[in-house]
């Protein structure tokens, strides 16, 4: 991770305190890479889905990097769930 690059640790289930937290960081890091931890993470709310897909759109479009590391078991499952895999990690979807 390089000085360019904005963090952001997500919590176990995000609320919407955490969901207006976590739109507040995305409002902070225009310009820079951004890396989620998504390793305390025990399932995603369908607001919190729906703010990552959007963020990982935009900043993937402005050609700068999103990554979700050490994703959790929860995290895995609930973007599977919600059917976001090719949205989140379009480099791992295959034909």
């Amino acid at each position: 991770m390089t000085d360019d690059t904005a963090s952001f640790e997500l919590p176990k289930i995000m609320k919407v305190d955490d969901c207006e937290t976590l739109h507040g960081f995305l409002a902070g890091a225009q310009g820079k890479h951004i890396a989620f931890d998504c390793s305390a993470v025990e399932r995603l709310s369908g607001l919190s889905a729906q703010i990552l897909v959007m963020a990982a759109g935009v900043w993937r479009g402005q050609s700068l990097d999103v990554t979700f590391g050490s994703p959790s078991d929860g995290f895995a499952q609930s973007v599977t769930m919600l059917g976001l895999n090719d949205l989140l990690f379009p480099d791992q979807v295959t034909a």
